[in-house]
């Protein structure tokens, strides 16, 4: 029997790569080939449905995957005879709330899932919930994975000088791009904003920026919530006002979760961008009053396949969820430390507990309290203990959170449904 293959759509220069990437490294490991079809020409010219229709079925394909909403803004390109019962899966692992083309257009969702062999996979529970409401249809339940070959726990780490760090690997949004942004709004919704900002500070950790404004904006008087609403009534400005108040979720939590885990020891920011979006070494020394123990480490050339290196650097790995992780909606983090073989101090969710046992394969925190508490907890604790989670996490992640594992995951879920059962998968080498 031949391999069986799979098809990614999607956008030229988009970041669904990121994500698909892990699709095609457990595609191919488990016998499927893989083509890639982008929406955009290499002049960026946005093709026809025709054009696109052509360059999926230019070989043979069995599957089509595409990250969220990446061709919604070509609603009739499953109308090809070839490609209307060929099975699709979207995966969204974030949320839809920052999607203008997805908050404006329920019924096309409704269409694919029901006519057009389109199955919506979702990273949290939350989410999933909220997209049986938004479009009539279950979303079925993913995670993302690491690649087993790119992560190793004997890498050597790559700043062998933070062995005594709780080490955050990843960036934060800086103030002064928060700022522009927020200048680009009418000025009714830019106060609208800085009252949710100011309550986010104030609010527990973790922090729930959607339902944060939601409040906020319940509050408003008659005369400003009209206005407020009239103005997010246009999808394109809804999804503006979710991406602009994520980021502030997305930085305040993560401020906050630094400045918890610097009550216990050395902290060590591990982050790599090209863009002013993210904030530098000196806004964090402020932002968090760093003692002389902070350390700092620009990321932006290492090279992928050093990255084991990053995970393995440091006492422990922390990481704090983004704002759309309600119930899971669990990061790259916690599949590449575990692949590392390394220990992760994180925030609680649900799911993430029930995928990885607390003090055992990972080490989860309630609250900004618990947080220090947990760390302080790690810094004391002796080599054998570390090295028991770590290696706890690596066997878990080798059995079930492998690109090859999820991947085979999916095609059960899409080939052969089985509600009553879970999927009989192999065991990553």
């Amino acid at each position: 029997m031949s391999a069986r293959t799979v098809v990614f759509v999607e956008s030229r220069r988009g970041v669904e790569s990121l994500f698909t990437r892990l699709l095609r490294v457990g595609s191919a490991q488990c016998g499927w080939n893989h083509r890639v079809v982008t929406l955009r020409n290499e002049q960026c010219r946005r093709l026809q449905d025709s054009e696109l229709a052509r360059g999926i079925c230019s070989g043979p394909v069995d599957l089509i995957c595409f990250i969220m909403d990446a061709p919604l803004g070509w609603p009739g390109l499953w109308k090809s005879p070839q490609l209307r019962s060929i099975p699709k899966a979207s995966f969204w692992y974030d949320d839809y709330m920052r999607s203008p083309e997805t908050l404006a257009h329920p019924e096309v969702w409704k269409h694919w899932q029901k006519d057009d062999a389109v199955t919506v996979f979702s990273w949290d529970g939350h989410w999933r919930n909220k997209w049986r409401e938004f479009s009539g249809h279950e979303a079925l339940p993913v995670h993302l994975s690491a690649d087993l070959e790119q992560f190793q726990n004997a890498a050597d780490p790559l700043f062998p000088e933070l062995r005594d760090h709780a080490v955050f690997t990843g960036t934060i949004p800086s103030v002064a791009s928060l700022q522009t942004e927020s200048n680009a709004l009418p000025s009714p919704v830019r106060n609208y904003l800085n009252d949710c900002v100011a309550d986010m500070e104030l609010s527990p950790w973790p922090v729930r920026p959607y339902e944060l404004a939601a409040n906020e904006r319940a509050a408003l008087g008659d005369k400003r919530a009209m206005v407020i609403n009239q103005w997010l009534s246009n999808p394109v400005h809804q999804a503006l006002f979710n991406q602009q108040i994520w980021r502030w979720g997305k930085r305040t939590a993560r401020l906050h979760g630094l400045s918890a885990i610097l009550q216990s020891g050395p902290v060590a920011v591990l982050s790599g961008h090209h863009t002013e979006r993210f904030a530098t070494e000196s806004e964090l020394r402020v932002a968090l009053q760093a003692p002389a123990s902070f350390q700092f480490r620009n990321t932006t050339e290492v090279p992928a396949e050093k990255w084991s290196g990053l995970f393995r650097s440091g006492r422990f790995q922390v990481q704090f969820t983004d704002p759309q992780s309600v119930e899971g909606g669990l990061p790259f983090r916690v599949f590449e430390c575990a692949a590392s073989g390394v220990v992760l101090l994180s925030d609680h969710r649900k799911e993430l507990g029930a995928e990885f046992r607390d003090n055992e394969e990972i080490v989860l925190a309630q609250d900004e309290t618990g947080l220090t508490r947990r760390s302080a907890e790690l810094f004391a604790a002796d080599a054998e203990m570390l090295t028991s989670i770590g290696t706890a996490a690596r066997v878990k992640f080798r059995e079930k959170h492998t690109a090859a594992y999820r991947w085979n995951e999916i095609v059960s879920w899409l080939f052969n449904p089985s509600p009553s059962s879970s999927p009989s998968l192999p065991v990553a080498a």
